[in-house]
């Protein structure tokens, strides 16, 4: 039974689409139905029922699934653990973290955490914020860096809070708006909203509702596209705004201009996520190297930009206290 096709298997579980589970294995869709009919000949079960509607996993699937999963986790585990050791590594952290915020989110903790930790690999997963959530989910990365909001399945995880950022806008550079210092949100009355159609971007769609209805009017429904990129673009071109964090000013900017959104409830908390029970001592390793990089580094005190938060007991049931 090869790996590629209990991967292949895995994928098409998931989608229980050939056309989608084909795109993102980046093959085509005769080649995965001819794998999965390997595998269902070589298992001498069906694991798929299907027909011209849809596709859903057997009663027996479900259970070749759960199995398959595990083999594939203790695989890869081994596969890594072999890898680390040539490469004289004990063991290794990986790291969730969206487009464009490596450098502002991380400055200079991983060259901190390396002179701390030589013996820790550090591996990094830099994706849309909904897929670092899911590799997080998957234990597919150990822990994630993002804005502490109520985002899918962020009830199963912890957040520990480690600075605040403020909100910015992004515009074209021929928008009335690009000549200003900094806008209000009652500045964005009448605007059209770009964002991307993700559960991340529905979290922060919600406070930017909240935000405008508080200054006296409702925004329009914002345009919701498909991918960053086309968000960009569409800015470029005029179409529209897009609200996000900092880490808009690393965007190439030649003919976009970033606004910081400044007055009461425009900032975030930005925290490092990762589950409670995660056995990866690294986790906390690096929550320490974090916590005295941000007390250490001058860029991490500036208003408007990374302040840091005092380390408290918090309360509910997303947050924990630091250590």
């Amino acid at each position: 039974m090869k790996i590629e096709h209990m991967r292949e298997f895995v994928t098409l579980a998931k989608y229980l689409n050939y056309t989608l589970a084909a795109e993102h294995l980046f093959i085509t869709q005769p080649v995965l139905s001819r794998h999965i009919n390997a595998l269902e000949a070589e298992l001498g079960i069906k694991i798929f029922r299907r027909n011209t509607q849809n596709v859903r996993l057997t009663e027996v699937g479900n259970l070749f699934l759960e199995r398959i999963q595990s083999i594939l986790s203790e695989y890869d585990n081994m596969l890594r653990d072999v890898h680390l050791k040539d490469q004289r590594h004990d063991t290794e952290l990986r790291i969730g973290i969206p487009f464009y915020t490596i450098n502002y989110y991380l400055d200079q903790v991983p060259h901190r955490f390396m002179e701390s930790y030589p013996k820790i690999k550090l591996t990094y997963l830099i994706d849309h914020p909904d897929n670092i959530i899911n590799a997080l989910k998957m234990d597919e990365v150990d822990l994630i860096v993002v804005a502490n909001m109520p985002f899918r399945h962020s009830e199963e995880f912890t957040f520990y809070d480690v600075f605040i950022e403020q909100y910015n806008v992004l515009v074209s550079r021929k928008h009335p708006l690009a000549q200003r210092q900094s806008v209000t949100v009652a500045d964005l009355s009448g605007e059209t909203f770009l964002g991307v159609t993700t559960n991340y971007f529905e979290c922060i769609w919600a406070l930017i509702k909240k935000l405008c209805r508080h200054n006296g009017f409702e925004p329009n429904v914002p345009v919701r596209l498909n991918q960053l990129e086309s968000v960009f673009i569409s800015v470029e071109q005029g179409a529209g705004i897009f609200i996000e964090g900092q880490s808009l000013n690393s965007v190439p900017q030649v003919n976009l201009a970033t606004l910081p959104l400044v007055g009461e409830g425009c900032t975030r908390r930005v925290s490092i996520v990762y589950k409670d029970e995660s056995i990866n001592q690294a986790v906390q390793y690096f929550i320490r190297v974090y916590d005295n990089n941000i007390l250490q580094q001058p860029s991490w005190q500036s208003v408007g930009s990374r302040i840091p938060i005092a380390k408290q007991k918090r309360t509910g049931s997303r947050t924990k206290k630091a250590e």
